[in-house]
Formats: C-alpha cells, sequence, structure tokens
C-alpha cells in the first residue's frame, strides 16, 4: 500500500536529519517551497510539519519559520535544580523575560499554598518566558509572598531567581511539592512560546519550601513539549 505523501514528506525530512544534512537550527524550506517540490496542497505540506513538530523533529518560530530542533532538554524531576543551572550545564545561552511583575491580592488557593494567614498579605505575581540559546523553552508564573520579598525587583529576575534567594538572601531551599501533567497550551501560552495550539507543552505545579519549612514560592511552569523530556531515576522497593 502507498503512503500517504505526507508521510512521505516526514520520512524524507527525518532522513535528512538523521544523515546530518539538516542539522539543529537550520531552517527548513517554506510551506510554499515544499508544496511546489511534492506537488501537493499547502494542507498536505502543513501536516508532515505539524507531526515532526509533535515528535520533536522541528520546532516553529513564528515569524520566521521552522527549524530543525536541538536534541531535547532532559530535566530531571526527581531533584530540585534551576533553570539556568540546566541551561548552563548544556552550554546553552540563558535569558530570562519578564513580562509580568505586580503586588496582588492572593486567592484563597494561593493563600494555602503559601502559609498566608493574614487578610492584609499580599503576594507578588511574576510572569517570566525563559530561552535556551534564543528559543523560548519555559513560560514561568510564580506567586511568592509580598513580606518576604520586599525589596526584589525586576532585574533580580533577569537571572536565576533561586540563585538570588541563596547568594543574595542567604535562604537557603529545601524541597519541594509538585505535579507534572501534559495540557494543550491555551492562546496566550502557545503565543509565548512561540508555538502552535495543537502543540501540547508539559505542565509542572511546584511549591517549593525553606530549610525552615515555610514555603517560598508556588510557580506553574509551561514547557515545551519538542524542547523537554522529562525523566526520573527510580528503583525496586
Amino acid at each position: 500500500m502507498q503512503k500517504p505523501i505526507y508521510q512521505v514528506i516526514e520520512n524524507d525530512i527525518k532522513i535528512k536529519i538523521q544523515q546530518k544534512k539538516l542539522k539543529a537550527g537550520d531552517l527548513i524550506p517554506s510551506e510554499n517551497q515544499l508544496k511546489d517540490q511534492y506537488n501537493v496542497s499547502r494542507m498536505t505540506v502543513r501536516q508532515a510539519l505539524n507531526n515532526l513538530v509533535t515528535d520533536g523533529y522541528l520546532y516553529k518560530h513564528k515569524g520566521k519559520g521552522t527549524f530543525v530542533s536541538q536534541i531535547k532538554i532532559e530535566k530531571n524531576i526527581q531533584g530540585l535544580r534551576g533553570f539556568t543551572d540546566e541551561m548552563e550545564s548544556l552550554g546553552r545561552v540563558v535569558r530570562n523575560e519578564v513580562v509580568g511583575f505586580e503586588i496582588i491580592d492572593p486567592t484563597d488557593d494561593i493563600k494555602d499554598k503559601l502559609f498566608l494567614t493574614n487578610e492584609e498579605d499580599k503576594v507578588i505575581y511574576i510572569e517570566r518566558i525563559r530561552y535556551g540559546d534564543e528559543i523560548p523553552v519555559l513560560h514561568e508564573e510564580l506567586y511568592i509572598p509580598h513580606y518576604l520579598f520586599k525589596e526584589l525587583t525586576i532585574e533580580d529576575l533577569s537571572q536565576s531567581f533561586y540563585l538570588y534567594l541563596e547568594n543574595e538572601r542567604g535562604l537557603k531551599i529545601s524541597h519541594c511539592i509538585q505535579a507534572i501533567e501534559a495540557q494543550m497550551p491555551s492562546k496566550h501560552i502557545s503565543e509565548s512560546l512561540q508555538t502552535t495550539r495543537t502543540m501540547p507543552i508539559l505542565r509542572i505545579t511546584r511549591n517549593t519550601f525553606l530549610s525552615n519549612g515555610r514555603p517560598f514560592e508556588y510557580v506553574i511552569s509551561s514547557y515545551r513539549s519538542d524542547q523537554y523530556r522529562f525523566v526520573q531515576y527510580a528503583v525496586k522497593n
């Protein structure tokens, strides 16, 4: 049985990647170029490219085109390691873009997460887009107690928050409780990560604690599934 033409396009691109004729970061031909090359509709080309994006071979950069993906970042979900540390260990250049920073009244759920008991307690809400080699790979929303971080500035958040916490504030991070799930992204997150609405994200919600047992952050992290995979070391009981 003859393969559908979109699968032929997929296989041709995969072979070029495997043979290193296309390398990480290379811009692949546009939809119009591939349409003409294979004499098919743009819809057929788009199906092939979307499948390759979903499988992690390609990624889309809004307004620039479709590129060959790097090897996926492996995030060890057993340990507690900051994004900057992860990226630098892989030799990637880190950049943080702070797109939201405000003092707000917390919801009851956020109050519970951060052990806030006074009606007057405020939290700082922070939204960041985090880049590895200028690829937006992580969208992050942080809720942190205002009483603990009154002096925090946007400039402090352009670097590693965990390093700021330990080096500048002398606080020690102890442990976290986190949950992981796959989701379809909202319009805002897909635009922030420069992906399509059809590419799932890997979502971690995490409550992180200091050595004195107090929580200092509740964070919602949305990772690009074409750039990340989560790994865990486990032993049999």
